[in-house]
């Protein structure tokens, strides 16, 4: 027993490094692998016809348009109109030209961190533009555009946000 004495202690000191490292690695991977809930989980944002699309971006009496808030000189609006259980719902942004990156549309939980990744914006006349529809009851939801130089599911620099409500806000 005097023999292995002196290697009881560094033994046990070993042990318990091995034991911090194990919670360490659990902890961190376990906040990658989601810890957050993502927005809306389990609800896929689907892609509108190309009828439905014109039709909110023409805009009519009943879409609702929200004004999208950005940090320098970008602006956009969400033109949007609950039907049939679902939100339809189309972003424009006016924002500088992207190269070597693309907008990415994110729907995020209002005051909250989970988010959804919805759609890439394509570039045509009006500016930025996409289409897409969800749940409704996911109301109310943030839409954030983003600057995407990856294509993971990080939402890398924000650029505009915009909230849409459960009740219609006033139409412009």
């Amino acid at each position: 027993m005097k023999k292995f004495l002196p290697f009881l202690f560094p033994l046990i000191a070993l042990l318990i490094v091995f034991v911090l490292i194990f919670r360490w690695y659990n902890a961190q991977t376990s906040s990658k692998q989601g810890q957050i809930p993502d927005f809306a989980e389990g609800i896929s944002v689907e892609s509108l016809a190309s009828s439905e699309s014109s039709k909110l971006r023409k805009g009519a009496k009943d879409i609702s348009t929200i004004e999208m808030r950005g940090s320098q000189n970008e602006s956009g609006e969400i033109r949007y109109e609950v039907k049939d259980g679902k939100v339809l719902f189309t972003v424009t942004a006016i924002v500088p030209l992207a190269k070597d990156a693309q907008y990415q549309v994110w729907l995020q939980s209002v005051n909250g961190n989970s988010k959804k990744k919805a759609f890439a914006l394509s570039l045509e006349k009006g500016g930025y533009t996409g289409s897409g529809s969800i749940s409704a009851g996911t109301l109310p939801f943030e839409v954030v555009v983003s600057l995407e130089k990856n294509q993971d599911n990080e939402m890398e620099l924000p650029i505009l946000r915009g909230v849409i409500q459960k009740e219609n806000p006033v139409q412009k």
